[in-house]
């Protein structure tokens, strides 16, 4: 696996703010994008959480979050963004290549 850091931007929402996803910034040594986080990737208790906190104010820290729910939030939010960087930033290598063509 590759290494890499991420930074979460903000919590994306949709017009009536139901919680979305996330923004996240991701970087390695080589590349820099950012990548929409599905609210898929969440337990339903979590993104109901998320969903309360962000009636409560616009921004929240997820690091002031207690530790079970910061913790509900970046074990998926990793496993998503391992796949995304393998997919984007080097080309899905999970993937069998035919050494043919």
């Amino acid at each position: 696996m590759t290494k890499y850091v991420y930074q979460i931007q903000g919590a994306l929402e949709n017009a009536k703010g139901k919680f979305c996803g996330f923004r996240v910034m991701v970087c390695d040594l080589y590349f820099f994008d950012t990548a929409d986080v599905p609210a898929e990737v969440f337990s339903n208790e979590t993104k109901k959480y998320i969903e309360f906190r962000l009636k409560l104010t616009e921004r929240f820290d997820v690091r002031k979050l207690p530790p079970s729910v910061e913790n509900n939030i970046r074990a998926p939010l990793g496993r998503w963004l391992d796949q995304w960087v393998l997919d984007n930033f080097h080309g899905n290598i999970s993937k069998p290549k035919n050494i043919n063509t």
